[in-house]
């Protein structure tokens, strides 16, 4: 049974009618700038003596930042009381607390949103096309196999496991989170190969699957198939799987029709009444929008529309006017912040040896789950649909990028256990193998460039 908690709720505008004291905006200036310097040192120092890649390098600094070492939120400049009085009380929220939300909230919303609008940007549908059987084929299997694969590791590792939780503990490692590597083969200038796109392709297949088989799993769960279990009544993924695909076709059909309709005549009278300047801010909004619409009206993950967003925005966009000037700013300083916020985010000394080793296996399975479904597709398309075959190489570099779980992940943990399905080991378990197949898939894409360098 869920502990049912009160609910403490701070009055409307209490928190905006505070006000902002000139000592709490510098505080946070300094906390933004500490963490963004030591991300970008960390990340370039680690590269320079250890040839760990740059973005795996800056998720490792976020790591040290946060709890497990440093602890930058729990430092006394950062540790001051935010006071929100009213007429009965006062509230305290810690400021760094508020810092980190915050870092948090431009990493979810912006960054990652701008990378996967940024991997739709530079899709050529042509080119996802000729390897349309490989994409489709490594997207479903790489739903499904981390899922049975994982449910069984925990079954077996874990003594008094539930299916219950192995199977949503299998759902966290469902979906790719395609994020991370887009912003390692962007980094590489990679993005035109041939397995770069294909894996764009198949993490939006294995996400839309993902969607499907979390609502599939809490309406089984609703249904008592794995016994008795309160599920959140309000939960906004505790609708029927027929609902829920409704919903996902209705967002395609959006997606569509604004992308070929609306974006073209606005982006068309922006450069005809000469407001080019206008462009990016406006192309910035429609991903926002695409990502805003996907997360709430179609039961999407909102990267999903994000990368829509892009995939149109190329269309209408000539002259590259809304790349040039949106990527020089985002690149250089939310995205070095969005990696560092992966690892702000664990604390690894809350974990014991032995589940330090049960992180471990997991994090194998994880792995060799998405490598040997992209190895499955790529070896039935070779058989059946391709001319060009899949050599071993590319099919490394598929497997790899498909490796991250990343904030897709973050969010299927969370929501399962708030309702219950997995308890807090588990969920922290998750939590720290989500942030090593981040760092590993990076790692595990250098290794394969070099390799291929030295050939």
């Amino acid at each position: 049974m869920i502990d049912k908690k009160q609910i403490l709720y701070i009055p409307k505008s209490l928190l905006a009618d505070t006000g902002l004291a000139a000592s709490f905006v510098a505080k946070f200036c300094l906390f933004f700038a500490l963490t963004l310097f030591f991300t970008i040192a960390i990340g370039k120092l680690l590269k320079y003596i250890f040839k760990i890649p740059v973005i795996a390098g800056q998720i490792i600094a976020g790591i040290i930042l946060g709890p497990s070492i440093l602890n930058i939120a729990g430092w006394n400049i950062f540790s001051d009381n935010l006071i929100l009085s009213t007429n009965y009380y006062d509230l305290a929220i810690a400021s760094s607390d508020i810092f980190v939300y915050v870092i948090l909230l431009i990493s979810a919303g912006f960054t990652v949103s701008y990378l996967l609008w940024l991997a739709g940007y530079e899709t050529d549908i042509s080119e996802m096309i000729k390897v349309g059987p490989a994409a489709s084929l490594a997207g479903f299997l790489g739903a499904i196999v981390p899922i049975f694969l994982v449910a069984l590791t925990i079954l077996f590792c874990i003594g008094k496991c539930s299916l219950a939780a192995a199977i949503g503990v299998g759902l966290i490692f469902s979906a790719t989170s395609v994020s991370i590597p887009v912003a390692m083969l962007v980094s590489q200038k990679k993005m035109h190969l041939r397995s770069s796109k294909a894996t764009l392709g198949a993490a939006i297949i294995d996400d839309i699957l993902a969607v499907i088989f979390l609502s599939v799993f809490i309406i089984l769960m609703q249904s008592g198939v794995f016994g008795v279990c309160d599920i959140v009544e309000n939960s906004l993924h505790a609708s029927s799987i027929t609902l829920a695909i409704a919903k996902i076709i209705f967002s395609f059909a959006m997606f569509i029709v604004v992308g070929l309709f609306v974006t073209p005549i606005l982006m068309r009278w922006l450069n005809y009444n000469k407001f080019v300047t206008l462009i990016a801010p406006v192309a910035f909004c429609f991903m926002l929008f695409y990502f805003s619409f996907s997360e709430l009206i179609g039961g999407l993950a909102g990267i999903t529309g994000a990368y829509f967003a892009g995939l149109f925005q190329k269309r209408v966009d000539e002259h590259h006017q809304s790349e040039t000037l949106l990527s020089p700013f985002i690149t250089s300083i939310f995205v070095p912040i969005f990696l560092a916020s992966v690892g702000l985010q664990v604390d690894v000394t809350v974990l014991t040896f032995n589940e330090w080793l049960i992180a471990l296996l997991l994090l194998v399975v994880a792995i060799i789950s998405k490598i040997f479904s992209v190895y499955l597709s790529t070896f039935i398309s070779n058989l059946f649909f391709e001319t060009k075959k899949w050599s071993t190489f590319e099919s490394y570099i598929f497997g790899a990028s498909m490796v991250a779980r990343g904030e897709v992940g973050l969010v299927v943990a969370t929501l399962l256990r708030s309702i219950d399905v997995i308890n807090y080991p588990i969920y922290i378990i998750s939590v720290v193998v989500i942030i090593l197949t981040t760092i590993a898939t990076p790692i595990m894409l250098a290794i394969g460039f070099n390799m291929k360098k030295g050939d």
